[in-house]
């Protein structure tokens, strides 16, 4: 395909909830790589409106959800209204604390026509690397690399691709949401090749230091770190990796085993690790109890005080 035949018009849509204020250098660095960039806000309380309107004074388009509704939600919130407001050619989903490589955009691009010159019809065109550590990917001889589950964001989508396959799942609400949309976009026979060169600066959210017997684990002179999420989290987490076992493993069980056995690890690393394990096992057995009698969206409120 000729390069003046290749055009498109991007949009970003980065979802945000009690934004810090770096979320305003984020977007306009954004702004810099794309031509048309909208941020969703998902019900954030009111601390939040300084932030968000200095973005509107910088001439964001910003969209208020008016209660949190999770990731998902947002997300197809923003995407309909960033098509509705420019008809672009792909979406570039984006998350609040994660900030893009000064020529992701235009790598990525770049990586879409070498994967459909080699015949791939591109679904999704994932990030090469996470804070400098390249992504799991897909085993095979594929001359282009292909993501094994890409995280949403960074990843930039085809419009076509969403008419196709739909949007993303609002009853996951969070967690899993980008592991869904990856294999229903396997599924209908698309690709997730990685952007050669696209590199995105992710927060990893709360760490606390790997201890045994109270002490700190050391490597190389540094301080082991454990990534930690709440309970709460854990039971999301749990949940929707065990609905996607229930969904998906009869098509792909080789791909579900290697995602699931992922989860595994990170669970003995917070066992063995990380603080509340007693209730880590609750939030573990609830997510798994939930996730086979086929219950989603948001947590039971009795379950959450449980976890709290």
């Amino acid at each position: 395909m000729p390069a003046e035949e290749f055009d498109p018009t991007v949009a970003a849509v980065v979802t945000s909830f009690n934004p810090p204020v770096e979320l305003i250098s984020h977007v306009r660095l954004l702004k810099e790589l794309v031509p048309y960039v909208l941020v969703i806000d998902d019900g954030s309380n009111q601390d939040a409106l300084p932030v968000l309107r200095n973005l509107e004074e910088d001439g964001i388009t910003v969209v208020l959800q008016p209660q949190n509704s999770g990731i998902a939600a947002a997300l197809n919130e923003g995407i309909k209204h960033a098509r509705s407001l420019w008809q672009p050619d792909w979406i570039l989903t984006m998350d609040q604390d994660s900030l893009l490589g000064h020529n992701y955009v235009k790598n990525a691009l770049q990586s879409v026509q070498n994967a459909t010159a080699k015949g791939m019809r591109v679904g999704l065109l994932s990030p090469e690397s996470h804070n400098k550590k390249r992504v799991k990917v897909l085993n095979g001889s594929d001359d282009i690399v292909q993501a094994f589950d890409p995280m949403q964001s960074g990843c930039l989508i085809p419009v076509t691709v969403l008419d196709e396959v739909g949007l993303f799942d609002e009853s996951l609400f969070i967690d899993c949401v980008d592991t869904d949309f990856n294999l229903r976009v396997r599924a209908a026979g698309y690709s997730t090749p990685v952007g050669i060169g696209c590199d995105i600066s992710h927060s990893l959210g709360e760490t606390r230091p790997m201890r045994v017997m109270g002490r700190p684990v050391r490597v190389g002179g540094q301080d082991l770190q454990v990534i930690h999420h709440s309970p709460v989290r854990v039971y999301y987490i749990t949940r929707n990796v065990w609905l996607m076992v229930v969904r998906y493993f009869s098509t792909d069980p080789t791909w579900m085993l290697r995602r699931l056995w992922m989860e595994v690890e990170s669970n003995i690393v917070r066992l063995a690790f990380g603080p509340q394990r007693i209730k880590f096992v609750l939030a573990w057995l609830t997510g798994i109890r939930d996730a086979l009698t086929g219950r989603s969206g948001p947590i039971q409120p009795r379950d959450e005080a449980k976890l709290r």
